[in-house]
C-alpha cells in the first residue's frame, strides 16, 4: 500500500507540524475533502491561531462523565454528552456520507494518539505511589486502557449514546491496537 501525505498527517501529533503538512498539500485532493479537513481543523484547534486542542478536552470531559455519579438529575449529563457529540463533529458525521465519516475517523484516531502520548509523558501518570518508582510498560498499557475504556465505552454507555459515539469507539480501538499490540484484552468494552 502506498503511503500518502494523509498517512503522515494523521500519525503526527504535533499541531504545528500537522498544520505544515496540511498547508503543503493544499489543493492536492478533491475540494469537498479539503474543505471538510479544514472544518475539522478549525473545530479542533481554532480558526486563526493554534489554541488548546478541543477534541482532547472532549475526551477529558467524557472521562469525567464516566467517573462521576450515575445519577443524571435534570439531564445535565445528557446535555453535556450532546455538546461533546457536537464538538467532536460526531452528530454531523452521522448524517454524512461514508467518505466524511472516514475523514472524521482518521482525525479521532489522531486525537487518541495524542491522548496516549500525553498520558505516557506525564510523570504523575507513570509513577507509582507519591512519585516513587515508575510503572512498567505493561502497567502503563493497563492504565491507558482503563482511561480509554472510560472515555470510549463507559461514558457512551452511561449516556445511552453508544451508536452516536461508535466512530469514537472505533478510533480508540485502532489507536490502542497500534500503540499496544496484543494488549487489547486490557480494554473494558
Amino acid at each position: 500500500m502506498e503511503k500518502t501525505w494523509s498517512h503522515d498527517f494523521y500519525r503526527e501529533t504535533d499541531p504545528v507540524k500537522r498544520q505544515q503538512i496540511l498547508k503543503a498539500h493544499a489543493g492536492e485532493e478533491e475540494a469537498w475533502a479539503e474543505e471538510y479537513r479544514n472544518r475539522l481543523w478549525t473545530a479542533r484547534y481554532g480558526k486563526y491561531r493554534l489554541q488548546k486542542d478541543e477534541f482532547v478536552k472532549c475526551l477529558m470531559e467524557l472521562k469525567y462523565l464516566a467517573e462521576g455519579s450515575t445519577l443524571d438529575l435534570g439531564g445535565d449529563r445528557r446535555r453535556m454528552g450532546a455538546r461533546i457529540l457536537s464538538a467532536l463533529c460526531l452528530a454531523e458525521a452521522m448524517q454524512s456520507e461514508e467518505c466524511y465519516q472516514q475523514i472524521l475517523l482518521e482525525e479521532l484516531y489522531n486525537v487518541f494518539l495524542k491522548f496516549i502520548q500525553i498520558s505516557r509523558g506525564g510523570r504523575g501518570f507513570t509513577s507509582l505511589v507519591f512519585g516513587m518508582g515508575q510503572l512498567s510498560e505493561e502497567g502503563i498499557a493497563k492504565k491507558i486502557a482503563e482511561q480509554i475504556s472510560a472515555i470510549a465505552f463507559q461514558a457512551p454507555r452511561l449516556l445511552r449514546m453508544e451508536k452516536e459515539f461508535s466512530l469514537l469507539q472505533e478510533a480508540a480501538l485502532r489507536a490502542y491496537r497500534q500503540e499496544y499490540p496484543n494488549r487489547e484484552h486490557f480494554l473494558n468494552k
